[in-house]
Parts: C-alpha cells; sequence; structure tokens
C-alpha cells in the first residue's frame, strides 16, 4: 500500500510533505513461537534425536497458549523438521541446513504431484473470488497486514530463510481471505494451504521462484488496495499458474 502524503503539521503552507506514519503492529505469536523454536534447532541447542519440551513446558516458558504451540510445532512437523510421536513426545529430525529435508519436500511433491494439481485447481476458484471481495471491500487493517507480509517475505528471500518464506506465503493467502471479510473463506483457505506445506517448500528451491512469487504477490496486492477486482483476480490466478509451471520443474506432468 503507498503511504499518504501529508504536509508536516509543523511546517508552513507549501512546505515539504513527509510520509504519513501508521500504527506498528506486533507480530502474530505463532510466528514468535516459531522463531523460538527455530532457533533452538538451527542455534544446534537441540539436535536431530533429541526432544522438544512438552508443549504444557513450551506453553508456560513462552507465555502463550497451548494451542498457540500446538500450531507451530505442526507447521514445523508438516515440513519435516520435527517428528510428533503421539504418546511419547516431538523430536527433532533435521534443520534446514540438511539437503536431505529438501530433498524429503520434492520427493513428496513428486509422490502427490496429481493431488497436488486438484488443488492447486480449486485454490484458483477459491481465492481468485477472495481477491474480487478483497478489493471491492479493502479493510484497511488487513490490507495493512498484508504489506507486512510482503515486507517480510522480501526479508525471508534475501536471508534465504525457507521456512520462513513457507510462512509469509501462507499468511499473504490467509490474509487475502481475511480482506474478503468472509470467514468461511478464510477457513477453507487455511485448510488447503497446509495440505500443501511441503509442496510449497519445494518450490522454493526452484531457480527464481522466490523473486517471482514476490513479484506476483505484490501485483496481487497492488491489484486489491486499488480496488480492481478484475485485475486481483486475474493476477492470484496469474500467480498460480506460474506456480504450477514451477512445479512441472520438480514432477513433469506424467
Amino acid at each position: 500500500m503507498e503511504p499518504a502524503f501529508h504536509q508536516h503539521p509543523n511546517a508552513p503552507d507549501g512546505g515539504a510533505a513527509r510520509p504519513r506514519l501508521t500504527p506498528l503492529r506486533a507480530q502474530p505469536l505463532k510466528e514468535q513461537v516459531l522463531e523460538q523454536l527455530r532457533a533452538l534447532l538451527d542455534g544446534g541447542a537441540l539436535k536431530p534425536g533429541d526432544q522438544l519440551p512438552s508443549e504444557r513446558e513450551l506453553s508456560e516458558e513462552l507465555a502463550v497458549s497451548r494451542g498457540t504451540v500446538r500450531e507451530a510445532v505442526q507447521f514445523l512437523g508438516a515440513l519435516g523438521l520435527v517428528e510428533i510421536r503421539h504418546g511419547q513426545g516431538t523430536f527433532v529430525r533435521a534443520t534446514l541446513a540438511n539437503r536431505e529435508v529438501h530433498d524429503e519436500w520434492r520427493a513428496w511433491t513428486l509422490r502427490n504431484s496429481g493431488r497436488i494439481r486438484d488443488l492447486l485447481e480449486v485454490r484458483r476458484g477459491l481465492e481468485s473470488f477472495a481477491a474480487e471481495l478483497a478489493a471491492q471491500r479493502r479493510a484497511e487493517a488487513e490490507l495493512r497486514s498484508l504489506e507486512e507480509t510482503l515486507e517480510g517475505m522480501a526479508t525471508a528471500i534475501r536471508s534465504g530463510d525457507v521456512t520462513a518464506l513457507v510462512q509469509s506465503d501462507v499468511n499473504f493467502h490467509h490474509g487475502l481471505c481475511a480482506a474478503a471479510g468472509n470467514p468461511a473463506l478464510v477457513e477453507l483457505a487455511d485448510v488447503l494451504g497446509q495440505r500443501l506445506l511441503p509442496e510449497r517448500a519445494a518450490a522454493w528451491d526452484v531457480p527464481g521462484r522466490p523473486e517471482r512469487s514476490l513479484e506476483e504477490h505484490t501485483a496481487i496486492f497492488k491489484a486489491v488496495t486499488s480496488g480492481d477486482a478484475t485485475a486481483a483476480r486475474a493476477a492470484l490466478i496469474a500467480h498460480l499458474d506460474s506456480v504450477e509451471r514451477d512445479l512441472q520443474l520438480i514432477a513433469p506432468p506424467g
């Protein structure tokens, strides 16, 4: 969202304008928990085979709900970084530095390529409608959240942080549906998004995919903020078409 400019309150008539400041937003708790857990893994405090503290212990130490901890751990589990053994606990499998994790994402994508294409087809219909509604309704708070997600995506690209890239992608599409003002859309999009986490992670290894994805998400955002429902729909579909083309580099259609 382009910042609005206004004249500084103490500037004389005709004085230089400066960007209007907007309220700061706290990072979602789930993302903060993810950062803390990944710091334990990537920093070597917890090594492959080690057990994570229990859900209750993490909840108390981080001062967040057990539900928030559970969501963060399940996200890491879906990416194959931890293994959740029911009745035993959660154990570290690997870190992002382990190339085997990236190979697992590609193998999962290859095995499930048909299902992934089916889900992408559903996402085209669902999220293009959400983009149209978001452009028509343009809820200010949700648009600020989308802009912050894009900034986080750009930061993750610069650092090569795949987990943060996947999370920012999930957050953007969640936020787009939230901006549509329809809770049912949010619920459906979240379910689809969680089922595609390994494919999303594998896609970031395709050369040029991170930069293309940022450009495509930015195009969706600009169309939504301008109130152009037709352009928002087209930008969303173009993005998912681009994702499917890159998917073919990992798992060519049979």
